[in-house]
């Protein structure tokens, strides 16, 4: 089940070069050091870890809007994005309709009308009279936020809005097609799989905390290529959440899985007054634990939510003290 929450290549070269790219926009960076979140922080997280048990894995990084992370844990491994991969799909939505993002999104009628499309026959005819409702006609700005959580919108339709975008752009095999070919940094990106279809039909939709990373750097600088100052504006817009009073304008796509693995994701960036100050948190579990499914899922998010905390938390005191 995947829940919405506004919260807190293909081949080894392809994927070394975007790691290169990185290390080239670590050394080019500004000559001002970057912060330094010290060994206290690496003792949070490993004690969080270790006191959530049931076979946890994950992936950190902090960093800035621009070079090296300034700290990390396991961040090239590749794990189970759930919503959080919407980011990249509202990238190559708003980047093929870019001039045009108050017009109808072409096709979604049509679409939409076909029961046996995957992007819609494994919803319940209830649910896809919901979704024609809620999404037949709407302009692509609209499908967007939708996708994204920013506009309101019933779990199934939001859901429904991410499968909208990816069929538009030629289904999940094509869309990673589009986002790698982004961003060599993204090469490891893979949509396979229809929002709440079954994960074990197709694989299931993934990326490493690095290419998550380097998506918000990217997008805290205002700098993705191919993306033009409007299409960047609709882009960040789709993803500001409610300002913090510490922090500052939050920018953010989360995710949540709760069958297995157990997954959750929160990722995005603060604009601090010192800058912009990233994270990306990746969390898996193998399986739920005694206390059940729910009470898992539950506790695996309260362990995520610190992990959050405690990295941003230690990112924005070093970035205070520099």
């Amino acid at each position: 089940m995947a829940n919405r929450r506004s919260r807190i290549l293909t081949g080894v070269s392809l994927a070394a070069a975007g790691l290169v790219l990185h290390a080239m926009a670590a050394a080019s960076s500004s000559a001002q050091p970057a912060p330094r979140v010290g060994d206290a922080l690496a003792a949070r997280v490993d004690s969080l870890l270790e006191a959530h048990g049931e076979g946890i894995a994950a992936s950190l990084w902090l960093g800035g809007a621009a070079g090296a992370s300034w700290f990390e844990r396991q961040p090239q491994a590749t794990r189970p994005t759930a919503s959080a991969i919407k980011a990249f799909y509202l990238v190559e939505l708003f980047g093929r309709f870019a001039g045009a993002l108050d017009q109808p999104l072409p096709g979604v009628r049509d679409l939409l009308a076909d029961d046996a499309h995957p992007a819609i026959s494994h919803f319940t005819p209830e649910q896809r009279g919901e979704i024609r409702a809620g999404l037949s006609g709407a302009t692509v700005r609209r499908v967007g936020l939708v996708m994204m959580g920013t506009a309101p919108a019933s779990n199934v339709v939001y859901n429904a809005a991410a499968n909208v975008v990816t069929a538009v752009l030629g289904g999940p095999e094509a869309l990673t097609g589009l986002i790698r070919k982004r961003d060599p940094a993204f090469a490891m990106v893979a949509a396979r799989r229809y929002m709440l279809r079954d994960r074990r039909e197709r694989g299931d939709n993934e990326a490493p905390a690095i290419a998550l990373a380097t998506l918000y750097q990217r997008l805290a600088a205002r700098q993705l290529a191919g993306v033009d100052a409007p299409t960047m504006d609709a882009i960040r817009d789709a993803m500001r959440r409610g300002d913090d009073p510490a922090l500052g304008r939050h920018f953010d796509k989360d995710g949540d899985l709760d069958s297995d693995p157990l997954t959750r994701v929160r990722a995005g960036w603060y604009e601090t007054a010192k800058g912009p100050l990233v994270y990306v948190v990746m969390t898996v579990q193998p399986s739920p634990g005694p206390a059940g499914r729910d009470a898992s899922g539950q506790r695996l998010a309260t362990t995520t939510d610190a992990l959050t905390q405690a990295i941003v938390q230690a990112g924005s005191a070093a970035m205070r003290q520099r």
